[in-house]
């Protein structure tokens, strides 16, 4: 007897399967950057802890601070995770740095246009943040001529290669050893070797800067990173 579901099967097959899984160019660039990344992981981060999410990443990070200084978050967009940080933190000012016009740029090698993220007006935060609006470059410059503390902590959310260099080239003096990292984005996503992660390989290898892995998130692309060193 012939099965009558049988022909269905093979509809949806060719519809579905064959028509959109078999072509589907993004999927296949995800799964080889998350097999990337893996290998990285594996070659390059053996001793750091995973981490099931942001919340707990953050909690692990923080607690490897062991010097005081500035706490600053390049990339806040709705503020989400400036105000987790602002409550790990207790009393210390957060300076959170963004446009808030979106991506100055595209994000080569990933879906996002220039403009994605844009929002309208500053998100709410709590009393211990301030934020810095403008571009990286202008408005940084300007604060660290009136901050001269090292730095403590630095989350990266700002996606971009260009972005994340303009942070290092302006913060190079300012991170020391214990400086603590943490990157949204460094890895696990298409084209992962040319943004957050190139800028700061490029950073350790210009300036002699010996660092350690802490933590990665076991989905999405976060690492934590500790400066252990720093060259003359």
């Amino acid at each position: 007897m012939k099965n009558p579901f049988a022909n269905l099967r093979e509809r949806w097959y060719r519809r579905f399967v064959h028509k959109f899984y078999s072509k589907d160019l993004l999927l296949e660039l995800q799964n080889r950057a998350r097999a990337d990344s893996a290998d990285y992981v594996m070659s390059r981060m053996a001793e750091a802890i995973i981490c099931r999410g942001q919340d707990e990443l953050f909690a692990y990070c923080a607690k490897q601070t062991n010097r005081d200084g500035l706490c600053l978050e390049f990339g806040v967009a709705t503020g989400s995770s400036i105000r987790k940080l602002a409550k790990l933190f207790g009393g210390t000012t957060i300076y959170g740095f963004d446009t808030f016009e979106g991506l100055p740029e595209d994000w080569a090698g990933t879906t996002e246009s220039q403009g994605k993220f844009k929002r309208e007006g500053l998100p709410k935060v709590p009393a211990n943040v301030q934020l810095q609006q403008g571009l990286f470059d202008q408005t940084l410059p300007a604060f660290l001529v009136a901050e001269h503390d090292p730095v403590r902590f630095i989350h990266v959310d700002c996606d971009l290669y260009s972005s994340t260099a303009t942070i290092f080239s302006n913060l190079a003096k300012r991170i020391v050893p214990g400086t603590v990292i943490v990157f949204d984005e460094y890895f696990n996503y298409p084209n992962w070797q040319a943004h957050e992660f190139k800028a700061f390989q490029q950073y350790v290898a210009s300036h002699q800067i010996q660092y350690r892995y802490l933590a990665f998130t076991a989905r999405g692309g976060s690492v934590g990173v500790l400066i252990e060193s720093v060259g003359e």
